[in-house]
């Protein structure tokens, strides 16, 4: 049967060809350029005469546009004048070239980490995140580490910028870094361009449940690109040739994405029975009635694995950087199956963007709202956890021991939450004062958080 990716057309789509200047466009896969997606000329007059026409016309919330800032020195402070006050937290710019390497090739330029206080005083800053094909990574450097120097500045200085993210490779960076023992090590590295690992762990559990044992399938999902879909593919056939029972998919860290992958993720989460339903409503502003659409679950065969059918429920492990497409994922399978959340209150984004490019600039422009087959969305203050678990930085992604993870597999054992540990609640305060500032308490190379209609 075919695949009801859209049941109503999308004018819009064009939007990702990434259209250059005066209508030349650098062209994409997914459509053509088109001279009313881009300004007359590259002059910043023209940037500016053709943006604002663009929200005039494009943005979610056209009719809340805030002042333009003639003053503004570049395009993104012209750009971020027109948001929506204090509601649109969400829209951004980056480099075309940014936007194309890590969202259509799945590659990063830079160190390949991610920092975050690790306790409520915030003095001690660990390595939450490593990147396994990054120089740091291929360095040595590991999840739980301690922060004592970058280039010989203090975590406090790291932490307000200094030194700067990097844009090209070659540029070296120091690194003193302590280990759970106290031992301290020095890595020399330099920047390079190197591919991001979305699945960077992927696992099969044992859980005893009144005496017999079931299997459990684990896999951390980083980024909803078009080049994670082979991982994916891995990790579930891996998971059904294993005969999981129970799934675990952990989120915590992953600002989403493509909304087709995610079709595709809550497609073999929800199993073969969910194929032709809705998995989520698209809504435009109201201007552009005609470019709501609807994405439906994907059939088997068109899909990158097999779906896991007979899954009773689906447990997710969230954080305050949990966003978009992967709440996507979480809001569409409500209706259909029973989901539990482990972790803390997610970001929040029920928006998405339909990137274009004027001159070199991409604009992530909040196009559209997502609602999932009841017209449940607009959880703006995030989704919130069924169970309550800081996050352990102690301990390595996949670790049966990590808060996190051991709290899912307790769940799975019990059918409930354990209670939470003092740690839990010193942190929920710091949590708190990051996620609805855009930030998710880490700091250093952390892909931006956006949902694409692809």
């Amino acid at each position: 049967m075919p695949l009801p990716r859209r049941i109503s057309s999308l004018a819009l789509l064009l939007a990702l060809c990434l259209a250059g200047c005066g209508g030349g466009g650098s062209g994409g896969d997914t459509g053509s350029s088109s001279n009313a997606l881009a300004p007359a000329s590259c002059t910043t007059a023209d940037q500016r005469i053709w943006l604002k026409s663009y929200m005039e016309d494009q943005y979610f919330w056209f009719d809340h546009l805030g002042t333009a800032n003639e003053a503004a020195k570049d395009m993104n402070g012209y750009f971020s004048s027109l948001l929506y006050p204090v509601v649109d937290r969400y829209s951004f710019t980056e480099s075309t070239t940014q936007f194309v390497q890590f969202y259509r090739e799945g590659t990063f330029v830079g160190y390949g980490y991610s920092l975050a206080w690790s306790d409520a005083a915030r003095t001690i800053l660990k390595v939450r995140t490593v990147e396994p094909l990054s120089p740091v990574g291929l360095a040595g450097l590991k999840r739980g580490d301690t922060i004592i120097s970058i280039d010989g500045y203090t975590p406090a200085q790291i932490v307000a910028g200094t030194p700067g993210r990097v844009s090209s490779a070659g540029i070296s960076r120091t690194l003193v870094v302590g280990d759970a023992t106290g031992a301290t090590r020095t890595l020399n590295v330099n920047s390079a361009e190197f591919a991001y690992v979305s699945v960077p762990a992927a696992s099969v559990l044992t859980q005893d449940i009144g005496g017999s044992s079931i299997k459990v399938g684990y896999m951390v999902y980083q980024q909803f690109i078009n080049a994670s879909v082979g991982e994916l593919a891995t990790a579930f056939t891996s998971f059904a040739a294993a005969g999981v029972k129970q799934l675990i998919v952990d989120l915590r860290y992953n600002g989403g994405g493509s909304v087709a992958v995610a079709r595709d993720l809550a497609s073999m989460l929800g199993g073969s029975s969910l194929a032709g339903k809705v998995f989520i409503n698209l809504r435009y502003n109201t201007r552009h009635p005609e470019n709501n659409s609807t994405y439906g679950f994907a059939y088997s065969a068109q899909l990158p694995a097999a779906p896991l059918n007979g899954l009773s429920r689906i447990i997710f492990i969230t954080a305050e950087g949990t966003a978009s497409a992967s709440e996507l994922v979480i809001n569409g399978l409500k209706p259909y199956i029973p989901v539990v959340i482990v972790g803390t209150t997610t970001y929040g984004k029920p928006y998405g963007f339909m990137p274009v490019d004027a001159c070199g600039l991409t604009y992530n422009t909040v196009n559209f709202e997502s609602v999932n087959a009841l017209g449940e969305g607009r959880y703006d203050n995030g989704i919130a956890p069924t169970c309550e678990v800081a996050d352990d930085l102690d301990h390595q992604l996949g670790d049966p021991a990590e808060k996190r993870l051991s709290a899912a597999l307790q769940y799975i054992k019990t059918g409930s939450c354990a209670v939470p540990s003092a740690r839990t609640s010193v942190l929920k305060a710091l949590a708190s004062s990051t996620q609805r500032g855009g930030a998710d308490n880490a700091f250093g190379e952390v892909p931006p958080q956006r949902m694409v209609a692809d």
